[in-house]
């Protein structure tokens, strides 16, 4: 078990030796107040089914988590260590409340730097009213700014991360998705590279999921995945990152448009036309129907891309290895210790 107070010692050592601005510093130590709260407030989960007050879909939710720690670690070969063997109720709707941010005339994301993690392109806070006052604050920079709850989070193995009651609102093989996709984070994360580390993530977590269900014959939920949400979620990665090369190309045209915030409006009007012309009528479940009712702006628009990055290099590779996770997994493995495994990845998929 890994100790709380020298984990939270460490981080602070870390920061400063890393020099951090006074901003910086107050900052994490906000953030590690919190996180050694959530930490105090962990019960494990036999004890959460026997006393907490919980509905019979939350009591399925935490049943399911303790079978999911047991195949992740027997069948996928995924360091679990004690991540999700405990369980906290919390008192608001999500975890942390993650603030993205973007130039309003480029397409890229104001990235915020931190020790062990490197640069990220989001900023979380424990408090959805600092998530707020660091966007205005922002927004005074002439910044987009997103603001959005977030269920679940990786502490890449610094601490021993608990299942959540904000997870549990999660349909059945998005929980399992997530829970998959976070234990990778905690074990492949290469610092910097947020991108590729939130596609790998969000892949693997999908074929860990295909896994799962097939282990159990449950074919229905495996068309479900496999058939409808994964070919859905190819078509929109698809759709969102030929737009949003389309749009980098149009404000490197338009930088001295003096009309550049008027029309950037229609050409986001126009992307989402797009969605509802040539993608909306493809769609196999209703899970990206919220797109074209967003409103639009470069901090949004860059955090699907973080999430919903083109898979078919990824794809390619899975097909290679017959969907075998264990072997995809290790394969990607290799490139942590590489300099840019974008481009590693690219000339792997080259070679098969």
């Amino acid at each position: 078990m890994v100790s709380l107070n020298k984990a939270l010692y460490t981080l602070g050592l870390l920061t400063v030796l890393a020099g951090l601005g006074g901003c910086q510093l107050g900052y994490i130590a906000e953030s590690a107040y919190y996180q050694a709260h959530l930490m105090r407030q962990r019960v494990p989960l036999r004890y959460a089914l026997e006393h907490y007050e919980l509905t019979q879909d939350e009591r399925n939710k935490i049943k399911l988590a303790i079978e999911l720690r047991k195949f992740m670690a027997e069948e996928l070969k995924l360091n679990t260590d004690d991540n999700y063997s405990r369980y906290v109720h919390l008192d608001q709707k999500y975890v942390t409340y993650a603030v993205n941010a973007a130039p309003k005339n480029h397409l890229k994301a104001y990235t915020w730097s931190f020790p062990i993690i490197g640069k990220v392109p989001y900023k979380a806070y424990f408090k959805e009213e600092s998530a707020i006052e660091e966007a205005k604050q922002l927004q005074q920079e002439n910044l987009d700014t997103y603001v959005r709850g977030v269920s679940a989070y990786s502490t890449l193995g610094w601490f021993e991360d608990p299942l959540l009651s904000s997870m549990l609102r999660m349909k059945e093989h998005q929980f399992v998705n997530t829970l998959i996709h976070e234990t990778v984070h905690a074990n492949l994360y290469i610092a910097g590279e947020s991108k590729f580390n939130e596609r790998v993530a969000s892949f693997l977590g999908q074929l860990g999921a295909e896994a799962y269900y097939q282990k159990l014959n449950r074919a229905d939920d495996l068309k479900t995945i496999v058939s409808n949400e994964s070919h859905d979620e190819l078509l929109f990665s698809e759709f969102i990152s030929g737009e949003l090369k389309q749009l980098r190309q149009w404000y490197k045209n338009n930088q001295d448009n003096p009309n550049i915030e008027q029309d950037r409006q229609k050409q986001f009007a126009k992307m989402k036309q797009n969605f509802q012309e040539s993608v909306q009528p493809k769609l196999k479940t209703d899970q990206y129907l919220w797109f074209p009712k967003k409103k639009f702006n470069n901090a949004f628009l860059l955090l699907l891309e973080l999430y919903n990055s083109d898979f078919s290099e990824l794809e390619a590779l899975a097909n290679h290895y017959d969907r075998d996770f264990m072997k995809v997994f290790n394969k990607l493995k290799e490139l942590e210790s590489s300099d840019n495994p974008e481009t590693q990845l690219k000339k792997i998929i080259e070679s098969l």
